[in-house]
């Protein structure tokens, strides 16, 4: 049987609010049922995804779902994030061998194309008014 988690992608940030976030979300995860939620960031906040990842091949899991938290692509989607899983640039995924393990890796989109942003981002401009 397969021991999969999902591991949100965060920028990373000096500042805790950008942590604070994603820690949010992970909690509205887990309490969707989602139960191995996991987070690591591209840089500047612990743990980085690199690490994250060895952590998880320790821990036993088999398959990763990363999503990264991120509005739009750029050049950290694109390759810095990959890179960092162990992936090929600019794809969607691969299996990778981490500390003995394979693991297969199952990379998600940004947000940004999805019209329910787009009701987030009306909700936002009302409360302006």
């Amino acid at each position: 049987m397969s021991k999969e988690a999902i591991l949100l992608v965060g920028h990373g940030s000096k500042l805790d609010y950008n942590k604070e976030v994603l820690e949010l979300q992970a909690r509205y995860l887990r309490e969707k049922g989602y139960e191995d939620v996991h987070i690591g960031y591209n840089e500047k906040t612990m743990p980085l995804v690199g690490e994250k990842m060895a952590e998880l091949a320790e821990m036993g899991y088999d398959k990763v779902y990363a999503m990264p938290v991120f509005i739009a692509s750029g050049v950290h989607i694109t390759r810095d994030i990959p890179r960092k899983l162990g992936i090929p640039e600019g794809s969607d995924g691969g299996v990778v061998e981490l500390n003995g393990r394979k693991i297969d890796v199952k990379y998600g989109r940004p947000l940004g194309d999805d019209p329910r942003i787009t009701d987030i981002i009306d909700e936002r401009i009302k409360s302006l008014v």
